[in-house]
């Protein structure tokens, strides 16, 4: 690695060189010329290093990836500057540089890479070269993701000439770890239905499924098979458990769709290069719902690398490109999946909030309106429904969800999460009546979720209805949820409205903890500070309460009230919703 302490010494060393007067010794001068350039590339590289790590840290990864390609160039045994170069590489999906850059590291470099090591696997079985990939994947790993991994793409590879190895291999891949472990099971699972033993692999899949480990790709194994045994009711009701507690996934919304037609697909069968893939694919995203970084586009790089059709990778990595706020790259991957994928309908919905989240809205709900109107597909008629919420446009929003849930009655089923859309919907246009009516049916549906429980016991307790009620659906609810700074203040908040000022403190203070940089909570804290004569910590409350707050807009303007004349003189609570 580069030094600090190197460079200093480099320029030092240069800045003597220049100062001695010209040698007319052709040799000396000559050996002084190649010290200045070596000093001169030397300090170049320092530089590039300083550019790419700021851009690593500044969410540039184009300008990371350019600079660590430079160094790696000249620094070819630098392990650590290899690994930032390949890592940033496969960031920006450009799976080739990345090899290309993993395969100029030494062997013995190498053997100390996880990252070059799995990138080269990976290009090896992607060119049918599986002496070469096993080279890379056997021996030690430093990191437990990475030997997990590299176990999965091991048995892969051997599958085709011994099955039984292979599924062995697989089904202890993932170790002690809860999730990899899950994984690794349910791969072998699929392992089993690929290799004609249907009756162990449905065995396998079952004993998963009562374990609760229900991943999309063990549950479409589990459908299929018990179709093909003539037990199709049971398989769609597998999957209705599976939409209805996990959600929507576009390939089983697809089965669905076609065990309800009486077509029996078989299970598919995988390829070295893409159960490769596969492999690679589900343990990242079995930990990509951990991860609000765009970390796992690393990795879902890989598996498009053996499997460039795996359109559910494509979405997964356009939604991490999504969080990092990387939109034209997480855009482009999202185009180049085709009308005919069974992810395009899904992909344009992620579009369309692509759009909105950079303040495009009129395409937003062009680009959702439009493929509706293709599809008349129920999970973008949800997404428009909530497109509209985002917007404040309640009325919209509740019109489309009723749609939905009009077009689910048809059909016998009840979804608590759109009566519960529905219903704040409602609530926010001022039809209290009506949104309780939604609210209790969600509750219903779904008795034990705390944001039901929140939402309507903090709707009573605002309005003055059914107080002690109230306040116990919302105690119970933070049972459920104590780590909610949401739920925490509406406890806070439900108390100021029945004037139990030092418990509201005692609950917004914890609520401010949780979710220090939330304005409307921080705004309540004031509140209550001011109401139990607590002045000036009100102030500053009220003060944080603005750095949070976008200027001009309502709430920005009644928070600067209370800071000019106190609360006395404005309406307490101006600055919230009532509801969240």
């Amino acid at each position: 690695m580069l030094r600090v302490s190197v460079l200093l010494c480099c320029i030092a060393l240069l800045s003597a060189c220049a100062s001695r007067p010209t040698s007319s010794d052709p040799i000396e001068a000559l050996k002084r010329a190649q010290l200045e350039s070596k000093i001169r590339a030397e300090a170049q590289d320092y530089a590039r290093f300083t550019i790419a790590r700021y851009a690593e840290l500044t969410g540039d990864p184009i300008t990371a990836a350019e600079n660590y390609a430079k160094l790696v160039d000249r620094a070819r045994d630098d392990v650590a500057i290899a690994e930032r170069a390949i890592f940033a590489s496969l960031l920006i999906n450009d799976f080739q540089t990345a090899a290309s850059k993993a395969g100029r590291l030494p062997d013995d470099k190498l053997a100390k890479a996880d990252l070059a090591r799995i990138t080269l696997a990976v290009e090896a079985i992607s060119k049918g070269r599986n002496k070469n990939a096993i080279g890379h994947l056997n021996g030690p790993w430093n990191s437990p993701f990475h030997s997990v991994m590299a176990r999965s793409l091991l048995a892969w590879v051997a599958f085709e000439a011994d099955p039984e190895a292979a599924i062995s291999l697989q089904a202890g891949a993932g170790d002690n770890d809860p999730i990899l472990s899950s994984v690794a099971r349910t791969l072998a699972a699929v392992m089993l239905a690929n290799s004609n033993h249907p009756e162990k692999a449905l065995e396998q899949l079952e004993t998963l499924w009562d374990e609760q480990i229900r991943f999309a790709i063990g549950v479409d194994a589990l459908a299929r098979l018990l179709a093909t045994e003539g037990e199709t009711e049971k398989a769609l009701a597998r999957l209705k458990v599976f939409r209805d507690t996990i959600g929507r996934n576009p390939a089983l919304t697809d089965l669905t769709a076609r065990l309800e037609a009486d077509q029996i697909p078989a299970p598919p069968t995988y390829t070295t290069r893409a159960g490769a893939a596969l492999a690679v694919y589900t343990a990242t995203a079995a930990l990509a719902d951990q991860s609000e970084t765009d970390l796992p586009a690393v990795y879902f790089t890989l598996a498009l690398a053996l499997d460039p059709d795996l359109h559910a990778a494509r979405t997964l990595s356009a939604r991490a490109l999504d969080n990092a706020q990387r939109f034209e790259e997480a855009e482009a991957l999202l185009a180049a999946i085709p009308e005919s994928s069974i992810y395009h309908t899904n992909a344009q919905g992620q579009l369309a909030w692509i759009k909105r989240r950079q303040g495009q809205n009129v395409e937003a709900l062009r680009l959702a309106n439009a493929t509706l109107e293709r599809t008349n597909d129920r999970n973008i008629r949800i997404q428009l429904a909530d497109l509209y919420q985002s917007l404040d446009r309640h009325g919209e929003a509740a019109f489309v969800l009723t749609q939905v849930i009009e077009a689910d009655k048809l059909e016998g089923r009840y979804d608590w999460r759109l009566f519960f859309a529905r219903g704040a919907a409602r609530e926010r246009m001022g039809e209290w009546p009506r949104a309780e009516n939604d609210l209790q049916t969600a509750r219903g549906l779904n008795p034990g979720n705390a944001t039901i429980l929140n939402y309507l016991g903090y709707g009573w307790i605002s309005r003055g209805m059914n107080l002690d009620e109230g306040l116990e659906l919302i105690e119970q609810a933070l049972r459920l949820n104590p780590r909610s700074g949401a739920i925490t203040d509406s406890l806070g908040w439900a108390h100021y409205q029945l004037g139990n000022y030092d418990r509201a403190v005692f609950y917004l203070e914890r609520a401010t903890e949780l979710s220090p940089q939330d304005p409307e909570i921080l705004d309540h804290l004031g509140d209550a500070y001011w109401q139990v004569g607590r002045y000036t910590e009100a102030g500053y409350q009220w003060q944080r309460a603005l750095l949070y707050l976008e200027t001009g807009t309502s709430e920005h303007t009644a928070t600067q009230s209370k800071l000019s004349t106190g609360l006395n003189a404005v309406e307490p609570s101006a600055t919230g919703q009532d509801l969240r």
